[in-house]
């Protein structure tokens, strides 16, 4: 692993993170004086399940997936992690081992933050605690919206809803001169819950409505046509 000290860009991605940036400038500045941005290779992990989470992350490039595997060894991809941003932060800050494994999927640049220098200086600074609870109230949200998608869409709304969710996350050109670099299929039907029979099934009918190219690459052809499917 390498590592390095923060650039302004950096600095400028940290500053976004509602629950940092909340700390103030100085108290921000100090604290960033005690990170560095770790390089990590495709292929390599951030962390294992089980490992001590002692520190949380903000993600500045490249991609991530949070993956739970199961006691036969069966994976299920919880979370792509493809926007500069934070992330590991709940768990960290409740003194928790890490739910999950993090998986590095393309080379990416990390800050890595230290639990107790965190903690540390929130303890001095207690009127920020609000605004710091907020921005870890984001997840509850997130997943609470999980599991609404699971219990009442159908999986083509599943499978188009994701697809246009990564198109817009990534950044991608929506007029078709670009193409998004979606994840691996077995992947994305791990990600939203539904067996690869039926992921393939249902890819298919997508492919039949002229919304999709299904392969080798997936690729969207008909947005409009797509984010109907996904309602």
């Amino acid at each position: 692993m390498r590592s390095r000290q923060l650039f302004d860009t950096d600095i400028d991605i940290v500053k976004q993170v509602p629950f940092l940036s909340a700390l103030g400038a100085a108290r921000l500045s100090d604290l960033i004086g005690k990170c560095r941005v770790e390089w990590h290779a495709k292929g390599e992990h951030l962390f294992r399940a089980g490992d001590v989470a002692d520190h949380f992350y903000i993600l500045l490039s490249g991609h991530l997936r949070l993956v739970k595997i199961s006691p036969l060894g069966e994976e299920t991809v919880m979370h792509f992690l493809t926007q500069p941003g934070a992330f590991a932060e709940a768990v960290s800050l409740a003194g928790r081992a890490y739910p999950v494994e993090c998986e590095v999927m393309e080379n990416c640049e990390i800050v890595a933050i230290p639990r107790e220098a965190y903690l540390t200086i929130l303890r001095s600074a207690p009127d920020v605690a609000g605004d710091v609870l907020a921005g870890l109230i984001r997840w509850e949200r997130f997943f609470l919206e999980e599991i609404y998608k699971l219990r009442h869409t159908k999986p083509i709304q599943r499978i188009a809803s994701f697809l246009i969710d990564f198109e817009e996350r990534n950044g991608e050109n929506l007029d078709g001169e670009d193409e998004t670099n979606f994840p691996e299929k077995r992947q994305i039907a791990s990600r939203i819950g539904i067996t690869p029979e039926t992921f393939s099934r249902s890819l298919r009918k997508l492919e039949a409505t002229g919304a999709i190219a299904a392969g080798p690459k997936l690729r969207i052809l008909d947005r409009a046509a797509l984010y109907e499917l996904s309602r």
